[in-house]
């Protein structure tokens, strides 16, 4: 009985031990196959293809076989691997070809064949991904160093600094009237607004402006459908016949709008997504189809829009100053009026800031409010929100603005309201 069990064991083990080498190998493919694409015809140089999975089942094979003597082993592996890569760079010098991108790749991929063997494996992934995004956009990371600006690098430094600085010193406790206030809390709160925002501000810069009003509205679902409201709005008067697609675009952005509070809400509390992920979901499904209904083949695309960075000093305060607000409003209306209260303050707060109110519900549903309740607060907030995103284009958009954004609002606005009803 014993001795099948060993067999069993062993087999088990050895099963697994394949499967890490062909994740390991799948991750060198990954990485090869856009270094091999880059590959201009007739160039020569050392990793392609082959030479990445290779490379990987190195690194796995180094860490397998120090696991059986001693970890100078791999040390001794990652030595002879290094000067192996160091050669090829120096006749590749020689040659002119001066870079390196690929070199470091080959370095990374031969550590994340060994981290595969140590079992680390969603690390391995993401950073696989990470490198491929560094490979893969080569031209657009460029051109997103020529656009940034003086005012884009001073801002994000002073923003990470204080991050860097204030955040360790900001004590972790409540504070105040019914213990509304956390300022270590609050502070990370605003560093994740931020972070979600400047990553669509960066991907505005990596891709450009030109690449048509879907792609910009999109992003600008993920930086702020507000501010893309905002820039559409004043562009349809600039370019009336592109004021159709402008509403599409607006639509849209708000339609992206529902995943973003998801991602924000997973953060800040994983159990309240639970009340509140179909319905979003199902908003974001009614607005996408709509914008495609809305929009129109026109060859005519924007070629500008107003998109500040958000990593600044003010925008941090200001922030931190509406989400103490709302919050201590909510915990005072629930406290006062109960149910009603809440659902009060979080429909006039969505007028507001609705990153704000969404993770003033998601700390209030940690302990004070029902998670129920907190998640038909928020869908509330969107609808006053959704208001605001309409009427900013019905009273200062072009006409055709006007008609085609109360047209592509309506369905959404319609089961938000259904949605209530129902529940």
């Amino acid at each position: 009985m014993n001795e099948i069990q060993s067999i069993s064991s062993i087999n088990s083990n050895l099963a697994w031990l394949f499967q890490k080498v062909a994740i390991a190998i799948l991750i060198g493919i990954f990485i090869g196959v856009e270094r091999e694409r880059k590959k201009k015809p007739g160039e020569k140089y050392f990793g392609g293809i082959r030479t990445f999975p290779l490379v990987a089942l190195f690194g796995f094979l180094a860490a397998l076989i120090s696991s059986f003597t001693q970890i100078y082993l791999y040390a001794m592996f990652f030595l002879i691997f290094g000067v192996t890569i160091s050669i090829s760079y120096y006749f590749a010098a020689e040659r002119g070809e001066i870079g390196g991108t690929t070199e470091i790749a080959l370095f990374i991929v031969f550590i994340l064949g060994s981290l595969v063997y140590w079992e680390m494996l969603i690390i391995s992934a993401a950073i696989a991904i990470v490198v491929q995004i560094f490979l893969a956009f080569k031209t657009e990371l460029r051109t997103f160093a020529g656009e940034i600006n003086q005012e884009d690098i001073i801002a994000t430094i002073k923003f990470l600094v204080l991050t860097i600085i204030i955040l360790p010193i900001l004590p972790n406790k409540e504070y105040g009237p019914l213990n509304a206030f956390n300022p270590h809390k609050i502070w990370l709160i605003i560093i994740l607004i931020a972070t979600v925002s400047f990553s669509g501000y960066i991907l505005f810069k990596i891709i450009g402006m030109n690449k048509g009003i879907f792609l910009l509205s999109f992003l600008g679902g993920i930086a702020s459908s507000t501010a893309l409201t905002l820039s559409f709005t004043q562009r349809s008067k600039e370019v009336k016949e592109l004021s159709r697609n402008l509403a599409a675009g607006i639509i849209l952005a708000s339609s992206i709008m529902f995943p973003r509070l998801l991602f924000i809400i997973f953060v800040a509390n994983q159990k309240m997504v639970n009340s509140i992920v179909l319905p979003f979901l199902f908003f974001m499904a009614i607005g996408i189809i709509t914008s495609a209904f809305i929009w129109k083949k026109n060859s005519k695309q924007m070629n500008n829009i107003s998109l500040t960075n958000p990593f600044k000093i003010m925008f941090a305060l200001k922030f931190g100053l509406v989400f103490m607000l709302i919050l201590f409003f909510a915990k005072i209306s629930q406290y006062y009026f109960g149910t009603q209260g809440v659902y009060v303050s979080g429909f006039f707060s969505g007028f507001a800031d609705l990153d704000a109110i969404a993770l003033s519900l998601a700390e209030l549903s940690v302990k004070i409010i029902p998670v129920k309740l907190a998640g038909d607060t928020l869908i509330l907030a969107s609808f006053a929100n959704t208001i605001v995103k309409l009427f900013i284009p019905l009273i200062f958009g072009s006409k055709d603005l006007r008609k085609y954004t109360l047209i592509g609002f309506t369905p959404l606005l319609i089961c938000i309201i259904i949605y209530f009803v129902l529940s």
